[in-house]
């Protein structure tokens, strides 16, 4: 919301000479920055509630001691207690069940709004929490008042969920729009009842803002009112707002662009290039992100598929670690397949977010960062598995995720093993543009990687160019210790 202050918000707490503020959901602490300086120069008081901030709230504090309060708690649990109070701003849980009740909470839910009662501004009317929730922790929600939801990535073209898109680590409901959905839904729900007693000014840009008015607050308060007058948008204008915010969204929306046909030479041996045309690689991609198995995600497309069970019937491993799990559903795929050959299942999966797997038996859950395994993988854990191992590594595809993956199981590993590199076969449009070198992320860690270790490790070539030269999302990457 800290794109709003200087527009919006300090001409709102300027007009109103606010005195008590509050702050549901501070993030980074970007806009918790602005408020807390204002407030420190005009004699007000800032609450800020966040049960998970993403900053140092103990330097803020210390730097406006007598100004700044902070609850590290949800929002619904603390709210009442909180106001009265000038100014709310709400940019906590996206879902209709906490904002409705954050409303509530504020102004009450029935009788007339009192005369003091506060002005809200909420965050995230528009595309795409405006008509769909989003769920920071599910558990919160009471059932009866959740959306149907998983984890997935939402774009503007699809009502549905796509792993490609955008905020995919997230739970949000499984379609866009119906009643009870959203932050807007919960807002125009609130409002219908008691419309006469509000004035809302819907801002369409910046994901949304909504200025909600008790009208009791505009008697007597021109500044105020000229305010909210210079807010308002005609259709014409409202309606080109939408569309540069569209395309906004589309233009900030990353790519994953093949890394094309032609040559791509390394230090290795072999071109990092594949037979596979752009289109080919392209549709495969999207092909993946719209099935599922067990109801998870898998993003396996066929050719890889084949491969890995290929590679478990054959190599038979003692185990299979996968950094990066996305949704789960390779991880239930994997330990499904090993069981299907008559393998022990045991699959060790680590992902920064935490996956239930509802006690399914051979699968080891474990939440970590890829670039710090000791902390959730130690070396002793590896040694006591035994050979061959089977290590998937499918987490940031950034080049340094990747060297710190390849870096941490290279002294763990035997002969026959296997480290697969996942989806060297596309690149980002920001690291297209940085020019760093014809290769991805991926490859140009796998790159690196054997240029020094190409005495210990061997490009399988059998399963890379099983169905031709490098037709396989993980380009030069299915590695053999030798």
């Amino acid at each position: 919301m800290f794109q709003f202050w200087p527009s919006i918000v300090k001409p709102i707490l300027d007009a109103m000479n606010a005195r008590r503020i509050i702050e549901i959901g501070a993030d980074q602490g970007l806009h918790s920055r602005h408020l807390a300086a204002w407030a420190h120069a005009n004699g007000a008081q800032l609450e800020i509630v966040d049960p998970e901030p993403a900053f140092d709230i103990e330097i803020l504090r210390t730097r406006f001691p007598e100004v700044v309060g902070f609850h590290d708690c949800p929002s619904l649990d603390v709210l009442k207690e909180l106001v009265p109070a000038d100014v709310v701003l709400l940019d906590g849980d996206h879902n209709w069940y906490t904002v409705y009740h954050e409303l509530i909470a504020i102004y009450g839910g029935d009788g007339s709004v009192d005369v003091q009662a506060p002005i809200t501004l909420c965050h995230d009317v528009e595309w795409p929490y405006g008509r769909r929730d989003l769920y920071y922790s599910p558990e919160r929600i009471p059932p009866q008042h959740r959306q149907e939801y998983r984890m997935g990535g939402l774009v503007p073209e699809d009502r549905g969920l796509s792993p490609a898109g955008m905020n995919q680590h997230l739970y949000h409901a499984v379609q866009e729009g119906g009643p009870r959905n959203g932050v807007r839904t919960a807002i125009e729900d609130f409002i219908a009842r008691r419309s006469q007693d509000f004035r809302v000014v819907w801002l369409p840009m910046l994901f949304g803002l909504a200025v909600i008015v008790p009208r009791a607050r505009l008697v007597n308060a021109p500044a105020l009112t000229a305010v909210l007058d210079s807010l308002e948008l005609s259709r014409p204008l409202r309606n080109l707002c939408k569309t540069v915010e569209l395309q906004r969204v589309r233009a900030n929306r990353q790519q994953l662009l093949p890394v094309g046909m032609g040559p791509r030479p390394g230090q290795a041996a072999r071109s990092f290039s594949s037979v596979l045309p752009d289109e080919v690689l392209v549709s495969l991609l999207k092909g993946s992100l719209r099935y599922r198995y067990k109801g998870r995600s898998m993003l396996l497309n066929p050719l890889d598929m084949a491969n890995y069970l290929t590679l478990i019937e054959q190599m038979k491993p003692s185990a299979v670690i996968e950094i990066g799990s996305l949704e789960g559903g390779r991880t239930e795929w994997l330990a499904d397949t090993m069981a299907a050959l008559g393998l022990e299942a045991r699959v060790i999966s680590i992902d920064l977010m935490p996956r239930d797997h509802h006690g399914r038996f051979g699968i080891d859950a474990r939440v970590g960062d890829a670039r710090h395994l000791a902390k959730v993988l130690p070396p002793e854990d590896i040694k006591s598995l035994g050979h061959p191992l089977l290590i998937i590594e499918d987490s940031a595809h950034d080049e340094e995720t990747c060297t710190a993956v390849l870096e941490y199981f290279d002294p763990l590993l035997a002969k026959g093993d296997y480290l697969i590199v996942e989806d060297g076969a596309f690149r980002s449009e920001g690291d297209i543009k940085a020019n760093l070198s014809t290769l991805s992320p991926p490859s140009r860690a796998i790159d690196a990687f054997l240029a020094g270790r190409s005495i210990d490790y061997e490009i399988d070539e059998a399963l890379c160019d099983r169905f031709g030269y490098n037709a396989t999302f993980n380009i030069n990457g299915w590695l053999r210790r030798r």
